[in-house]
């Protein structure tokens, strides 16, 4: 019976002892009185548990029923499946059961989702065209062939689409002329809505304000420009109604003029316009005008004060001195000629700012030019017992400069280096080719000048030691005259000094001829 319910029976007597079992042998086998099903099953008549079987091994569900025989004996009948078996045929009860709903619910879906769709449908086109114009697609139109309220509506959306196509291409045409517009002025503009909420802006006023060069259009006024002033003047703008000039301090060394004003009808403006303007190099111009006043006037001061005063010593008393009016008529003779050094300087740079090229061109051997602007030079070097030595480079390429002018730019260098090199200091002026440009060093072994101020020494009037130098009959415009004269050729002049250990200026000119 066991095999063929596929289950184990197992009987046992009142006191445990087993007496029969199909998968066991009931002699090998413990006493089962005290089995959990057992002990139920006396007590209630029927008794079940769940475990290991301690025979086969393998969890077990047990069943056991208390029966008593004619006789009055009393056995235990107890029933033994596999929960293995058991899970095996629930879960195969289980997936049967899914898989008949599943395919109840995919049948039921796909002949509602059919109906639903065939009265939808025109909704769904509805959709599908108010979305794509809200995205800005207005090409797409209404296939809807339908009598009623859903025809009449997609004819009115079909004309819609048409009318929003026209608007749009001709404010796409408007917006386009006038950012072209905006992009071809040189002065930075910016247009916000009454909230001050950015509308437009063009690259000029990016760069004049140190913006990013991303898209600012939708954002606030206060998260693109960080100027207080300017946002304190659009907010007084849009209150008044009234136009404001301010003059920005440098941004990123940019001096900026701003221009407010509102826009749209004057009792109830539209928004708000910027215009920025570049006065960087009115400022500048205006700024080193005062800076030129101020140091030609100080300039000239000294050497007229001076000679103002042994003038004025001189008429008192001193000029019956013969040894004191000799000594006094030097200083004054220096002095004056210091100013005939400044008035020649100052017209030299005049000249040179006022001619807009290169005149007298020639086709010329640099070593001559160099010969010719060191040879004057020899005297003064020797009387400080210096050596003065030139050096160029063989078979160096002729040059197509103004003889002149580069002439003057090495005499100066040269003398300056007479003037700041000790007794017995070297000088030496190297000439050669480095790539497309000749190279023309001027070195010497004198003072040096500190880092701080090489980079300011070009300046007009700027000396590193104001009272060496008008000592030396110094005008503070030799090095920017050989600048002048260096650039009008396309060429730089530089320096590398250590105080202490000497200077050397660089003079580089493309071989090249500049324009005329």
């Amino acid at each position: 019976i066991g095999q063929a319910i596929a289950r184990r029976i197992t009987i046992i007597t009142e006191d445990g002892t087993v007496i029969a079992d199909n998968q066991a042998v009931p002699g090998e086998m413990e006493n089962h009185r005290l089995r959990p099903e057992i002990i139920t099953a006396a007590a209630r008549g029927t008794g079940e548990d769940i475990r290991p079987s301690e025979t086969l091994h393998t969890n077990l569900l047990y069943f056991a029923q208390k029966i008593q025989n004619a006789n009055g004996q009393i056995h235990y009948l107890r029933l033994a499946v596999s929960l293995d078996k058991i899970n095996h045929y629930l879960n195969g009860f289980r997936k049967a059961m899914v898989a008949s709903a599943l395919a109840a619910i995919f049948a039921a879906s796909a002949i509602f989702f059919l109906y639903a769709r065939n009265q939808t449908r025109p909704l769904t086109q509805l959709t599908r065209f108010a979305e794509a114009v809200r995205d800005g697609d207005l090409s797409q139109r209404l296939r809807i062939r339908q009598s009623g309220e859903i025809g009449t509506l997609s004819s009115a959306l079909n004309s819609m689409a048409d009318s929003l196509g026209r608007l749009i291409g001709q404010a796409r045409h408007d917006h386009g002329q006038l950012v072209a517009m905006l992009s071809s002025l040189s002065e930075g503009v910016i247009a916000t809505d009454t909230r001050q909420r950015v509308l437009l802006s063009n690259d000029a006023a990016k760069s004049l304000l140190n913006l990013d060069a991303a898209p600012v259009e939708g954002q606030m006024l206060w998260e693109v420009i960080f100027s207080k002033a300017i946002l304190e003047a659009a907010s007084q703008v849009l209150a008044s109604h009234a136009r404001r000039h301010l003059l920005i301090s440098p941004i990123a060394g940019t001096h900026v003029q701003v221009t407010l004003c509102t826009f749209g009808a004057s009792a109830k403006p539209q928004g708000l316009v910027i215009v920025l303007h570049d006065v960087t190099e009115a400022t500048q111009y205006q700024e080193l005008r005062k800076q030129f006043v101020a140091n030609v006037s100080h300039e000239l001061r000294t050497p007229l004060t001076a000679i103002a005063g042994f003038t004025e010593t001189l008429r008192d008393g001193a000029i019956n001195d013969p040894a004191v009016a000799r000594k006094y008529l030097a200083t004054i003779e220096k002095h004056a000629g210091q100013l005939s050094n400044l008035v020649n300087d100052l017209l030299e740079l005049s000249r040179l700012e006022s001619v807009p090229g290169l005149t007298k061109q020639t086709d010329v051997d640099i070593g001559q030019v160099i010969d010719k602007a060191v040879d004057p030079l020899l005297v003064a070097a020797q009387r400080k017992h210096q050596k003065l030595a030139v050096k160029v480079q063989h078979g160096l390429p002729r040059i197509t400069v103004n003889p002149d002018y580069i002439q003057r730019a090495v005499s100066n260098l040269v003398d300056n280096a007479i003037k700041y090199t000790s007794e017995a200091g070297t000088i030496s002026v190297h000439t050669h080719q480095v790539g497309s440009h000749l190279v023309i060093d001027v070195s010497d072994s004198g003072i040096g000048i500190p880092e701080q101020d090489q980079i300011r020494i070009f300046e007009r009037f700027y000396r590193v030691d104001r009272s060496r130098s008008r000592e030396m009959g110094g005008t503070g415009l030799g090095l920017s005259i050989v600048k002048h004269l260096v650039q009008v050729h396309d060429g730089t002049v530089e320096v590398t000094s250590q105080v202490g250990r000497g200077s050397t200026f660089s003079i580089r000119l493309p071989l090249t001829s500049p324009p005329a």
